[in-house]
């Protein structure tokens, strides 16, 4: 398209991945062995706000409601979507959606198998002070490690960037705001949000090549066959991952309880 930014393209077999890989690697040793300075020294910095403003604690914690944080991001993807016709750049964003998602599932799935680590607010070495408008037991029943949310938005700004540059400036910027929101709250470590940002980065970027595959030429050729039918899918999965399909998750701990017997 005119005027469009060209984003830079990752080539097959690029290294381009590492340095997100190496700092997952860096920071899940770190901060699973115990070293937490780095992360209370920061926890103490912004610590030192909450708690004293009832109306800016709560708008802080309203940044974390979708429509102020996930839903603008899906908008920024549908919107570099419509910003090209290249048919390379649309599988590339096509994917990048997908990864990103995987990766917070992954995420979500090592923080079932590592070792329990505790978020901020449920941390007593911490000495936190709970800013209003959270509960003191907010996801209290999840470990913190590494951020879920911080893999899938710091995926899909990644995804956005490798599309259209300026557009994933926007991306960047708005996912660093809301992670740092979610810092503020308790909810996370920065570690958490390094380490999640990082492992979304790198899906992204290592599962490029992917773009070229058959099936991402099929899909793209049924969204020129089935238009009516491909937009509806991707609103309703684009909603899904806005709310970390909520919803599903929520029906499916409601199942758990009732089919696993309490001990």
């Amino acid at each position: 398209m005119s005027g469009e930014t060209v984003a830079p393209s990752f080539q097959r077999g690029s290294k381009s991945a590492l340095i997100p890989i190496l700092i997952f690697a860096v920071v899940a040793s770190l901060s699973l062995g115990g070293v937490r300075g780095v992360d209370y020294m920061i926890m103490h910095g912004l610590n030192r706000l909450s708690g004293r403003s009832a109306i800016l604690d709560h708008a802080i914690f309203g940044l974390t409601k979708d429509m102020f944080s996930s839903v603008i991001l899906l908008s920024l993807v549908v919107y570099a979507w419509y910003g090209t016709l290249d048919a390379a750049k649309r599988a590339g964003i096509l994917v990048g959606v997908f990864m990103s998602f995987a990766s917070g599932i992954i995420s979500r799935v090592l923080q079932l198998l590592l070792p329990t680590h505790h978020r901020p607010l449920h941390d007593a070495a911490l000495h936190f002070r709970i800013p209003f408008g959270v509960q003191a037991d907010t996801l209290n029943h999840w470990a913190s490690f590494p951020s879920d949310h911080a893999a899938v938005t710091f995926g899909l700004a990644c995804t956005l960037y490798l599309a259209n540059i300026r557009v994933g400036r926007v991306a960047f910027a708005l996912v660093a705001l809301l992670n740092l929101v979610r810092i503020y709250l308790g909810l996370h470590y920065p570690s958490d949000v390094l380490a999640g940002g990082m492992l979304g980065i790198a899906l992204v970027v290592t599962t490029r090549p992917f773009q070229d595959s058959r099936i991402v030429r099929g899909i793209l050729a049924w969204e020129f066959s089935h238009r009516a039918l491909f937009y509806a899918l991707a609103f309703y999965l684009c909603f899904g991952i806005a709310t970390l399909f909520n919803d599903y998750r929520s029906a499916l701990a409601d199942i758990a309880k009732m089919v696993v017997p309490h001990s």
